[in-house]
């Protein structure tokens, strides 16, 4: 077997999410603060999938209401993509099939809402407006079928109503607790260019946006994530996973104090806990630090995120919503020694792990293990190994069906030593 060992000089200078690609002149935020101290909650469509998560949420905010919070939601569970599926099968002109899809979508969020406001004129107007916003994307998936096109602006129409419907749940739960929630569109605030699917924000924009909508706010506003709208209003999606995206720079421009993204998980940590049962719980990390691990495919994190909280130093926290007492993972400009951290990304039938923070002499050496241990399983021809010593990272690029295991042997190589 032979092993192809290559040096990569990686940099992930410069910023993707503004327009003009250009941090230093699309970040302009006043530092004469508008707002009143507030936070911003993000919590995520893995929290937001049952009525318990729906709750936890109602129970994190209502812990926060001595102080005005910013509320963002992503869309429900797997709501995003059923609704990209249901848009595919209309193109391909299997329009029933688009319609059961929608058919399921529709009856979790109404199963939700009664659930949610059972038995009150809130509860019937939410299943009211549950139905109107899925009847619109029918509509949509409708004309999709006639044509057999679906043009990114029309594909952003239609995946955005998962954040539309996961923002009225979040409402009512809200309200149903007990609480003043503001419902606020998110094409209201955030404005981008016209790049539909992958559109970028207009920083400048959308902090004018943000002041004249929330500049005056004294609760909890609640808004989506992901979805924003160009100068004329009509409506974009920031691409893959851009709901912490919209956290942070709304968080940005409302100058917040600190932003919370709240998952299924306690936090950032040493692995995926799902592969690697003694993966350790990971209690800080800096911007760059994050954004390094972002960049080689650590999950709960997203390059474009970090831009904005680091720009204006707020503090980002990842932690579990099901457990609000667990510190998670803080984020901020503080330096320090991160841990040795084993992430992933799938490319086609290949993966590449990756040792984050870690010598090269003791990173070449845990692959030595690995691939020695691995033995025989490994197929014939070249395993990749790839270093990147501005990041202090190392990867090896095999299969992905033997990528877990790599995982989890890599991880006791370095990361479990260092209990």
């Amino acid at each position: 077997m032979n092993v192809l060992v290559k040096n990569e000089r990686q940099s992930y200078g410069g910023c993707r999410f503004c327009a003009s690609g250009m941090c230093s002149l699309t970040y302009s935020f006043s530092p004469n603060a508008i707002f009143a101290p507030m936070t911003v909650e993000k919590f995520g469509g893995a929290v937001l999938k049952s009525l318990e998560g729906f709750n936890a949420m109602a129970s994190i905010i209502r812990s926060r209401v001595s102080e005005p919070c910013l509320v963002v939601v992503s869309a429900v569970g797997s709501t995003t993509r059923d609704l990209a599926t249901a848009a595919n099968r209309s193109v391909l002109g299997a329009g029933g099939e688009a319609s059961s899809i929608l058919d399921a979508v529709e009856s979790h969020h109404l199963e939700l809402a009664r659930a949610i406001a059972p038995d009150s004129v809130h509860g019937r107007e939410l299943v009211h407006s549950i139905t109107e916003v899925v009847s619109s994307v029918r509509r949509l998936c409708r004309s999709v079928e006639v044509t057999r096109q679906c043009s990114a602006r029309t594909l952003d129409r239609i995946i955005a109503a998962g954040e539309d419907l996961s923002r009225q749940l979040a409402v009512a739960t809200l309200r149903t607790a007990g609480m003043v929630a503001h419902d606020v569109d998110a094409r209201s605030l955030i404005a981008t260019d016209d790049e539909f699917g992958k559109a970028r924000p207009n920083t400048l924009q959308t902090r004018q946006r943000v002041k004249m909508a929330l500049g005056s706010r004294d609760a909890v506003t609640v808004t989506q994530g992901f979805v924003a709208s160009t100068m004329t209003g009509e409506t974009t999606t920031m691409g893959r996973e851009s709901s912490n995206l919209s956290a942070s720079l709304l968080a940005a421009c409302v100058e917040a104090t600190s932003v919370t993204i709240w998952t299924d998980v306690p936090g950032v940590q040493t692995a995926d806990p799902s592969i690697c049962h003694s993966a350790r719980g990971i209690e800080h990390l800096s911007y760059e630090q994050a954004r390094i691990a972002a960049n080689y495919g650590l999950k709960l994190l997203y390059p474009t995120m970090i831009e904005p909280a680091q720009h204006d130093g707020i503090p980002v926290r990842i932690a579990s919503a099901a457990d609000p007492s667990q510190r998670g993972t803080l984020i901020d400009a503080r330096p320090g020694n991160a841990p040795v951290m084993i992430v992933s990304s799938e490319t086609g039938s290949t993966t590449s792990v990756t040792m984050l923070f870690v010598t090269l002499p003791l990173a070449l050496k845990a692959i030595a293990n690995a691939v020695d241990r691995l033995g025989s399983t490994l197929p014939s021809g070249t395993i990749d190994i790839v270093t990147h010593m501005h990041d202090q990272a190392a990867s090896i690029v095999v299969p992905s069906l033997h990528a877990p295991e790599i995982t989890k042997i890599l991880h006791a190589e370095l990361c479990e030593t260092q209990l």
